[in-house]
C-alpha cells in the first residue's frame, strides 16, 4: 500500500490539493518552497516513503482570533493527504458512515445523503436516539485507534506513518510537547481516522437492522418499538465504553420522533425536515454579527455578509427535497433573526457595544436584502 502512496499519480493529486488549499498563505510560508522545488522534492519524497525514512516535522499550534489552529508543514500535509486518498480508496467503510467518500458506482455520501436516509426511515419508526461524542477528536485513544488500523492495514511502512501522525510533537510558542491522546484538527487524514475509530459502532448498528446514519461523530438511530430502541442504546453504550469515549450529555435526545430532533443542522419531525435546528440559527446569527464587526471597509463587509448569507441559504435548501417547502424566506430573513435577538434581550442586561453591533448588523443586512431575495 505504501507503493501506492508514493506513486506519482497520488503525490501529484495531493500536491494539487495543497496548492489550492494554501493559495492565500503568506509569501514566507513553506508551501511556496514546495511549489518551486516540487519536481526534485517529489523524487526525494518517494525515496523516503518507500524506504520508511520519512519523518513528520513538529506540528505548529497557533491562536488566531481566539481560535486554536494546528498547522502541519506543507510537505507533511501533502503526505497526509496522499495517505487519506489511498486509505479512502482501499478501505471498505460501512455504508452508514456518511462523511467518507463512497466507492465508484455507490450512492453518493455526505451530510445531505445522511439526512435523506433518516427521512426515508421516519414513516416506519416511532422512536429516535440522537447523540454524538463529547470532544471527539480530542478524546480518541491512540492505542485503540492503532489496533483498529492494524486490523485493516498490514503495511508496516504505512502503519509507521500513521503512528507518527498520532504521536505527534506540537510546537506552541516554542514550547514542545508530545500528544498522547486525540487526533489533529484540520488534517486531511483525520476524517479517515475518525471513520475507522467508530467503524465497530457502524457494523454493530447495521447488524440490528435499524435505520441508522452517522456523519463524523453525530449519529441518529430510528426504532419502531421501545424495546428495540433500548437494545440499540445498550449496544451503543457498550461500544463507546470499549472505545474509551463518552456521549455528549447536552446533545443526546431519546424519545418519540414526533417531538422533533436535530441532525446536521436540520430540525426533523415525523413529517421530515421542517426547519433549521435552533443551534444552526444561533450560529448563523452570530456569524453575521461577527462579519459586521470585522475591521474592514463598509463595501467589503457588505460583500462578505452577502456572500455568507447566499451560501447559507444554498446550504439550507440544497440536497434535501423536504426543505424547500418548509420555509417562507421573508419570514426567516437574516434581519428578522437580528430583530428577534434584539427583542429577546430588550428586557435583559446587555452591553452597549453588543446592542450597537446588533443594530448596525441589522441595518447592514437590510441594505443588501434586495439582492438576497
Amino acid at each position: 500500500m505504501i507503493v501506492e502512496v508514493a506513486s506519482s499519480v497520488v503525490l501529484d493529486t495531493a500536491f494539487a490539493w495543497l496548492c489550492k488549499r494554501r493559495i492565500d498563505y503568506a509569501d514566507s510560508a513553506d508551501v511556496w518552497n514546495v511549489r518551486r522545488r516540487w519536481p526534485e522534492l517529489k523524487l526525494q519524497l518517494q525515496r523516503d516513503l518507500l524506504h520508511g525514512q520519512y519523518r513528520f516535522s513538529p506540528l505548529r499550534r497557533i491562536q488566531i482570533d481566539g481560535e486554536c489552529i494546528e498547522l502541519w508543514a506543507a510537505l507533511d500535509a501533502l503526505v497526509l493527504k496522499a495517505l487519506a486518498l489511498v486509505l479512502n480508496r482501499r478501505l471498505d467503510f460501512p455504508k452508514s458512515c456518511y462523511h467518507v467518500p463512497g466507492k465508484a458506482g455507490e450512492e453518493k455520501r455526505g451530510a445531505k445523503a445522511a439526512v435523506r436516509h433518516i427521512c426515508c426511515g421516519l414513516p416506519s419508526n416511532q422512536f429516535v436516539f440522537r447523540s454524538d461524542i463529547k470532544r471527539y477528536y480530542a478524546s480518541i485513544d491512540h492505542a485503540v485507534l492503532l489496533t483498529l488500523v492494524r486490523d485493516s492495514i498490514d503495511d508496516p511502512l504505512l502503519l509507521d506513518l500513521v503512528a507518527q501522525y498520532l504521536h505527534r510533537t506540537v510546537d506552541e510558542n516554542c514550547l514542545y510537547s508530545t500528544v498522547t491522546v486525540g487526533i489533529s484538527l484540520g488534517c486531511p487524514l483525520s476524517p479517515v481516522m475518525a471513520a475507522i475509530y467508530l467503524e465497530p459502532l457502524d457494523r454493530r448498528m447495521e447488524a440490528t437492522g435499524l435505520t441508522y446514519a452517522r456523519f463524523m461523530d453525530d449519529w441518529v438511530i430510528l426504532a419502531p418499538t421501545r424495546w428495540r430502541l433500548r437494545r440499540a442504546i445498550r449496544i451503543v453504550n457498550e461500544t463507546l465504553c470499549e472505545l474509551r469515549v463518552e456521549q455528549h450529555p447536552d446533545k443526546t435526545f431519546i424519545g418519540r420522533i414526533d417531538r422533533g430532533f436535530t441532525f446536521l443542522g436540520y430540525w426533523i419531525t415525523e413529517k421530515g425536515v421542517t426547519g433549521v435546528a435552533p443551534s444552526a440559527w444561533e450560529r448563523f446569527q452570530e456569524r453575521v454579527v461577527r462579519l459586521y464587526e470585522q475591521d474592514a471597509p463598509p463595501e467589503e463587509i457588505r460583500r462578505r455578509i452577502g456572500q455568507y448569507v447566499r451560501r447559507w441559504k444554498q446550504w439550507v435548501v440544497s440536497g434535501v427535497r423536504e426543505v424547500r417547502g418548509a420555509f417562507e424566506w421573508p419570514d426567516v430573513f437574516p434581519g428578522h433573526i437580528v430583530v428577534s435577538r434584539l427583542r429577546s434581550i430588550s428586557n435583559c442586561c446587555v452591553r452597549p457595544d453588543e446592542l450597537l453591533s446588533l443594530c448596525l448588523g441589522y441595518c447592514c443586512i437590510q441594505y443588501i436584502g434586495s439582492e438576497l431575495g
